[in-house]
């Protein structure tokens, strides 16, 4: 199990998809379980840079979704609410169900930063996460 520390925040990679089309990555922060899916795009036009990747070939992926599990099913993220000092908190969404939580700030930029080392990708624009 792969580790990384970002802003003295510990998070363990649980398991990783390296499927062609739709990868993704399952991660851990203290006792709460983040996936974080890609998709692969046509071009790099398509991928936002802050959410965008490229690997050796030539392909090109974005950031499609960053979920958390909550009470057995997958929310997804969609916005932060409210900042602090480590913490954020944080808007997740499943059919219609809204859940407020506080996690550790720029949750979205530290996925993509999991994302591109356990997958050997190369971010379109660098994430800086100190």
């Amino acid at each position: 199990m792969n580790s990384y520390t970002f802003r003295r925040q510990n998070y363990f990679v649980f398991q990783v998809d390296r499927d062609p089309v739709t990868p993704s990555v399952h991660f851990l922060w203290g006792k709460f379980d983040f996936r974080a899916i890609l998709e692969r795009t046509e071009s790099k036009v398509m991928a936002q840079p802050d959410r965008g990747f490229r690997d050796e070939s030539g392909q090109y992926f974005v950031l499609k979704s960053l979920q958390n599990l909550y009470r057995t099913e997958w929310y997804e993220f969609v916005r932060p609410t409210a900042h602090g000092l480590q913490l954020e908190e944080t808007l997740w969404i499943n059919n219609g169900k809204y859940h407020y939580v506080e996690y550790p700030q720029d949750l979205q930029a530290v996925a993509c930063s999991i994302c591109a080392a356990e997958m050997d990708l190369s971010p379109l624009q660098s994430v800086e996460i100190d």
